[in-house]
């Protein structure tokens, strides 16, 4: 019996009551069993130790203790520095992959001004942390707006991808594709699912395939979304990578896919290796 730790925030945990009794079930047909665990009440140096962590929230600080304390996590703390800070994600794909990228400026949060904003016209700026759509703005927005959405985190910024309106998630577990989506936005120019776009299976050609097996090397990925812009010709633009990745949308296109379950095969394997 291996004991593991699912890790959430109250709110995250909350949100996703039903995804974290999956985690549960799953696991017993996996010799795992979960404790639910609230980021905000772990005590570090720990007491005692599961034998790995899912870690389902956006702490890498956390993530990084964890791997200090000798606990294997999924996503690893490189996985989540790197992929929990859009501009370091662009620029890590941009140094080790040939994949393309949009062209990124990053900016500290006290330099956002609208004296800032009118250099990049017709451009999208992002927080660096934010999930889920939020957070993303065009430059011709409401300063008030994007001053007050955007808080205290930094941010990038890019030039409006011309294109049909949809992006792509592919969803990978280790180096393997388990599944890829495509999303359309209904209004505006976020496809996000969570904000009303639609979504369906989306096929990857052979050299979209080649362009996710060239981030899969560089990277050591537990369960992640890697998601793609594409432009006006239908080519693939790297956009940023999911590490505590939403599976609604891949639900809903394939109902019958047994994602935890594939997910923790491949755990279960990794954690026989470490052994």
């Amino acid at each position: 019996m291996w004991n593991a730790w699912l890790i959430y925030d109250k709110e995250g945990a909350k949100r996703n009551q039903d995804y974290i009794q999956y985690h549960i079930d799953a696991g017993k047909e996996w010799d795992i069993q979960f404790s639910l665990i609230m980021e905000d009440e772990l005590v570090l140096p720990l007491e005692s130790k599961p034998d790995f962590a899912i870690v389902r929230t956006i702490r890498p600080q956390l993530s990084k203790k964890l791997e200090k304390e000798g606990i294997r996590i999924f996503n690893n703390a490189m996985v989540s520095e790197i992929c929990n800070d859009k501009g370091k994600t662009i620029r890590y794909i941009k140094e080790h992959t040939n994949v393309p990228v949009l062209e990124t400026v990053s900016f500290f949060n006290h330099e956002l001004s609208k004296e800032l904003l009118s250099r990049y016209p017709n451009c999208v700026m992002k927080a660096i942390d934010g999930h889920g759509g939020k957070q993303v703005f065009r430059t011709e927005d409401d300063f008030d707006d994007i001053k007050r959405e955007i808080r205290n985190s930094d941010f990038i910024i890019q030039p409006f991808q011309k294109g049909p309106g949809k992006d792509v998630r592919v969803y990978v577990i280790g180096d393997e594709i388990v599944g890829a989506v495509e999303r359309e936005s209904q209004d505006g120019f976020k496809a996000n699912f969570s904000l009303g776009g639609t979504v369906r299976n989306y096929s990857l050609s052979e050299k979209e395939k080649s362009q996710i097996k060239d981030i899969t090397d560089v990277f050591s990925f537990g369960m992640v979304g890697i998601d793609f812009l594409l432009d006006e010709k239908g080519n693939f633009v790297f956009n940023e990578i999911e590490d505590v990745v939403g599976a609604r949308m891949l639900f809903q296109c394939q109902p019958d896919i047994k994602l935890l379950e594939r997910y923790f095969s491949f755990i279960i394997d990794k954690m026989l290796q470490y052994h």
